[in-house]
């Protein structure tokens, strides 16, 4: 996992990605996915600094947002006190209760890098779910990134929140390994004062893309059941959203 979930630049995740993505409506998008009046506890894995907190905990009974990233819960922590939050491994979840709803948000699956540890996260959702739960989560299409990638090897992401204006410029490659759509991510992030690009920090990691057909059999042999494949635009890359049940 690359340094922009270490503590040094955690609060650049914070501040830049608020101003990539309207969490209001992320919000009301995942809210209209879940399973309506009778949903009382839900999971929110991959929860960073907790943008989407406040408002799952105002409208459901228990809400729990697990991050791998201590640096980034502890920015969640601090911006919104009565958070349950707990760091953990989405591969390894460990409830005593289970959920009506699990989410994996920010294209998080990302960082699944082989099969092993997708159907392991996948049979831990399983696991800690309800019966007829509802199992939900992003991630990059591999046949339409590829693609764009091959043609664009970089490309630049501006955000402006709290007065703030941040710049991303991202470099990738496709990663030699023949068995998964792995990427080799690099990226530099800015910080824009008057006419000078001042550098916060640097970032490079190793991610994975998906085809349809490799999340379809990893769910089926998980025990869900695929309810919706959604083609959802982002402000960076168009992703597919899969909602689940467990059988």
């Amino acid at each position: 996992m690359g340094e922009l979930y270490n503590e040094n630049l955690a609060w650049v995740y914070d501040e830049i990605y608020q101003g990539f993505i309207d969490y209001k409506a992320e919000y009301e998008f995942y809210k209209n996915l879940c399973n309506g009046s009778n949903s009382k506890r839900i999971l929110e894995i991959a929860c960073g600094t907790g943008n989407l907190a406040k408002s799952f905990t105002t409208d459901f009974s228990t809400y729990v947002g697990l991050d791998f990233s201590e640096s980034m819960l502890n920015i969640a922590k601090k911006k919104f006190p009565a958070g349950n939050f707990i760091q953990g491994d989405m591969r390894q979840l460990n409830f005593v209760k289970q959920f009506d709803n699990i989410l994996i948000t920010g294209r998080s699956t990302s960082y699944l890098l082989n099969s092993t540890d997708l159907k392991q996260t996948f049979k831990s959702a399983h696991t800690a779910l309800e019966d007829k739960g509802l199992f939900m989560f992003d991630c990059i299409h591999a046949d339409l990134f590829i693609p764009y990638i091959l043609k664009n090897s970089s490309v630049v992401h501006k955000s402006t929140y709290n007065k703030k204006q941040f710049e991303r410029d991202s470099y990738w490659v496709k990663n030699k390994n023949n068995n998964y759509h792995l990427i080799d991510w690099k990226s530099t992030y800015y910080q824009l004062k008057d006419s000078e690009k001042i550098v916060l920090g640097k970032d490079s990691t190793l991610f994975r893309v998906f085809t349809i057909k490799e999340i379809t059999e990893a769910l089926q042999h998980s025990g869900f059941k695929i309810l919706e494949i959604m083609d959802r635009e982002t402000y960076a890359f168009d992703t597919n959203v899969y909602v689940c049940q467990k059988k």
